[in-house]
C-alpha cells in the first residue's frame, strides 16, 4: 500500500499516508460527500488522533491502488484518459475522487507520480505550456479556494514556477509526488516566524521539507509545496515544535490555518515586489 492510495471502510474513503497493519490515513469522503476538515474527528473516533486516522487493516473493505488502477480508471473516465495519454509515464497513478469513482463533472484530476517521473512530469508541463499544448491554471480561482494570508500577487508568482498543475483541453489537473511520508510528533512551543537561507530542500515531498542552518521547516499543506528552492532566502510562519532537541517549524498543520505561510524573499526581490513583510502577519 502506497502513499496517496485510498481505502474504503463502510462507505467512508481515506487517503493513505502510510500502509501497514495499522494504516495511517486522512478521511476525505463520507456517504454524504466530501468531509469538512473540522469534522473528520467525529467519524471512526476510536481510531482518530490529532488530525489523522489509524485504521486497522483488517477492517478495510477495499484498497484502491493509485498506480495499478490507472488503466481501469482511464477506461471509464475520459478526463483521466486525456491527461494520462499526455504524460504516458510508467510510474504514474490517479488519486482522489477520480480513483474512487466519486468525481463530479467539474472535479480536477489528481495524478500521483513516483520517483524520477515526478520531475519528468514537471518538465513536461513546463514545455507543454511553452508550446501551447497546455494552458495555465486559473490562479485567481485557486487563490479563492485557499485561505492564505499572502496577497494575490505574491501567491501567483510562487505558483507560476511550480509546474505541478495545468489545463489540457479544458481538463484541470495536478501532479503530486508519491514519495515517502515523514510524520513527526514534538513538543509544541507556539507560533513562530523564521527567516533564513534554504540549504537543503525536498519541496514537493509530503511534507515539503525546507532545511535552514538551525531550523527544519515541514509543510503539510499543498498551498506551500514547491514554494522555495535551495539557495533562496525565505520567511516562514507556523507552529514551532521541539523534536529530539531539534527546532522544527510546522506549516499547514491544519488546512484552516490562515496565518501560516512560506514565501521566498529571493523570488520577491527578483520579481521586483517590494512591500513590508509585516503586512503578511
Amino acid at each position: 500500500m502506497k502513499f496517496r492510495d485510498f481505502i474504503e471502510v463502510d462507505n467512508h474513503y481515506f487517503s493513505v499516508l502510510r500502509g501497514g497493519y495499522t494504516i495511517i490515513c486522512v478521511l476525505r469522503y463520507v456517504p454524504d460527500g466530501k468531509v469538512e476538515h473540522s469534522e473528520v474527528g467525529k467519524y471512526f473516533s476510536e481510531f482518530y488522533s490529532d488530525g489523522l486516522h489509524y485504521i486497522p487493516s483488517n477492517i478495510v473493505d477495499r484498497h484502491y491502488d493509485a498506480m495499478k488502477m490507472l488503466k481501469d480508471v482511464c477506461m471509464r473516465d475520459e478526463c483521466v484518459r486525456k491527461v494520462a495519454n499526455f504524460f504516458k509515464l510508467e510510474k504514474m497513478g490517479v488519486t482522489g475522487s477520480r480513483l474512487i469513482g466519486l468525481a463530479r463533472e467539474d472535479s480536477d484530476v489528481d495524478f500521483v507520480l513516483y520517483d524520477e517521473c515526478f520531475e519528468i512530469g514537471r518538465e513536461m508541463i513546463r514545455k507543454g505550456m511553452e508550446k501551447g499544448i497546455l494552458d495555465e491554471p486559473d490562479f485567481e480561482e485557486i487563490y479563492k479556494k485557499r485561505k492564505v494570508s499572502l496577497p494575490y500577487e505574491v501567491f501567483e508568482i510562487h505558483e507560476r514556477r511550480k509546474y505541478n498543475k495545468a489545463v489540457l483541453n479544458g481538463v484541470k489537473f495536478d501532479i503530486l509526488y508519491g514519495g515517502d511520508v515523514k510524520l513527526i510528533r514534538g513538543k509544541k512551543v507556539g507560533k513562530f516566524t523564521v527567516r533564513g537561507r534554504v540549504v537543503e530542500a525536498y519541496p514537493f515531498n509530503y511534507p515539503a521539507i525546507y532545511k535552514l542552518n538551525d531550523f527544519e521547516i515541514l509543510c503539510y499543506t499543498h498551498t506551500f509545496v514547491g514554494q522555495a528552492f535551495v539557495g533562496e532566502f525565505i520567511e516562514a510562519r507556523g507552529v514551532l515544535e521541539i523534536v529530539k532537541g531539534r527546532k522544527v517549524l510546522i506549516v499547514g498543520s491544519r488546512r484552516d490555518k490562515e496565518d501560516e505561510y512560506i514565501l521566498s524573499l529571493t523570488l520577491l526581490e527578483r520579481e521586483g515586489i517590494d512591500y513590508e513583510i509585516e503586512m503578511l502577519k
